[in-house]
């Protein structure tokens, strides 16, 4: 018998929505496989783009299809059916057997169910829209009205919260698909109560709808991260997303940010983007958006392309920009809105300097888009003295970037970049004398953008990073 545990762990890929318990948990995630049907065909809301555009080659290229991967679901039509609309989206079910949602009706009419759940939905898109996005495309009538479709069907037994196939091809289109999206008919299964399980998955299952109708072709990372960031501004109260932080860069800031496998880091990363949000404003990931955006004569730049030049159009550093958002994840409880409720980052180096150690120093090599937190503390009795941190990323490095954040014993004292030269070389002098400072985080970062794109990576472009391996030294000596 599966347990409870092991349906959270397939639901991961399904929706990115999975209930991670504990290190053993963690642990069988990463490598975990979306559930099957009993059809044995995947019911993963990426692995049915992939299918419907045909499966990325050796070369990272998607076909071109316009074949549904996966037809809607049907039922018997003996069975009594229901489907109940609001202007812009309907919900379909059935009245017994096992789809059937809970028909208990608080009216004597519609199922209290699905009330909530239309609601739920359509609560959701309008949220959306007022945040700037447009609706789902148009499918033509193809589930019986002009309506966005959800169906409620017992994926919980496959250990799935819900899903969003994509079905056609917009007309003239070759990047934007109209799609139809089917949640789980009670959400029983999970962890959480079934109404919050259900408004995450609402929230995060319509924006891969939105995200179709815009570039249904995009990076998975960045499809998975933003549609988990949209929990947020949507379920801000649930935070169900604050589960798989510890598997993004705020847990591990060693694995590359457009990392898209198995694993739950993706869904983690959302925290890149709400990090983006906070510097930038509330229409940010919406201006990401449209530069990736893949429709006829928009710009359809890639994931990773589309963050970098949106952050450099607003006169911010990338590199820069991108070695804040380490340090960010390592000061969390004063960096983000929410951030008492996260645990932040570890760091990867530590050292404590004074009288007896007045020097410290650490090679390292960091690949694309990671970082390296270096915490250093004074000595007991060190009741005088300053900090020289010199960092040198080599003359080969194409986008190195280091910051320093000086903590005192009531939080935060200075945030400061260094400054580095055309030879990736740079110093700064912070204080560093107890009890006034406790610590100084050195944080390193390779914010590098470059790929040979379409090479059948998981990486952003499916491409090959030409950066990964970049030489770092950093080192601290203790002034008089």
């Amino acid at each position: 018998m599966r347990t409870l545990a092991t349906f959270a762990l397939a639901a991961c890929l399904g929706l990115g929505l999975a209930t991670p318990t504990g290190p053993a948990t963690a642990a069988a995630s990463a490598s975990s496989a979306p559930a099957p049907s009993p059809d044995g065909q995947s019911r993963d809301t990426l692995e049915l783009r992939d299918q419907f555009f045909g499966a990325a080659p050796a070369d990272g290229r998607l076909a071109r299809s316009a074949r549904a991967a996966l037809a809607r679901p049907e039922w018997e039509p003996a069975l009594p059916q229901g489907r109940e609309c609001t202007d812009t989206v309907c919900v379909h079910y059935v009245g017994s057997g096992q789809d059937a949602p809970p028909m208990a009706s608080g009216t004597g009419g519609v199922p209290d169910w699905v009330a909530l759940t239309l609601q739920t939905a359509h609560a959701s898109l309008a949220r959306m829209v007022e945040l700037g996005w447009p609706l789902p495309p148009s499918d033509r009538g193809a589930g019986g009205t002009a309506q966005f479709d959800i169906y409620l069907e017992d994926v919980g037994q496959q250990g799935l919260y819900g899903y969003c196939a994509p079905e056609h091809l917009v007309p003239g289109e070759r990047n934007v698909a109209s799609s139809y999206c089917v949640l789980d008919n009670d959400f029983t299964e999970f962890p959480l109560p079934p109404a919050p399980s259900m408004r995450v998955t609402a929230a995060h299952e319509l924006f891969h709808a939105v995200q179709f109708g815009l570039d249904a072709r995009e990076d998975g990372w960045f499809l998975e991260a933003t549609a988990t960031w949209m929990e947020e501004q949507v379920t801000d109260d649930v935070d169900d997303n604050r589960q798989y932080l510890r598997h993004g860069q705020l847990g591990d800031p060693r694995t590359p940010l457009d990392t898209f496998d198995s694993g739950l880091g993706s869904y983690g990363n959302w925290i890149f983007f709400q990090k983006l949000t906070q510097r930038f404003g509330a229409e940010a990931v919406r201006k990401v958006w449209h530069r990736a955006d893949g429709r006829r004569g928009r710009r359809n730049d890639f994931s990773v392309q589309a963050v970098k030049r949106f952050v450099t159009s607003r006169g911010a550093s990338w590199p820069r920009f991108y070695a804040s958002f380490v340090a960010a994840n390592r000061t969390a409880r004063s960096s983000y809105a929410e951030g008492s409720s996260y645990r932040p980052t570890r760091p990867q180096s530590r050292a404590r300097l004074g009288r007896a150690r007045r020097t410290w120093s650490r090679s390292l090599r960091l690949d694309h888009l990671t970082g390296h937190v270096a915490s250093l503390r004074p000595a007991p009795g060190l009741r005088r003295g300053r900090l020289r941190i010199t960092v040198d990323a080599g003359r080969r490095a194409t986008a190195p970037a280091a910051h320093v954040v000086v903590i005192g014993r009531k939080g935060i004292i200075g945030r400061t970049p260094v400054r580095l030269d055309r030879r990736g070389h740079g110093s700064q002098v912070v204080k560093f004398r107890r009890p006034k400072v406790r610590r100084v985080e050195v944080v390193l970062a390779n914010g590098s953008t470059r790929y040979t794109c379409n090479r059948g990576s998981q990486f952003a472009c499916h491409g090959k990073p030409l950066d990964d391996g970049s030489d770092f030294r950093v080192s601290a000596r203790v002034l008089r």
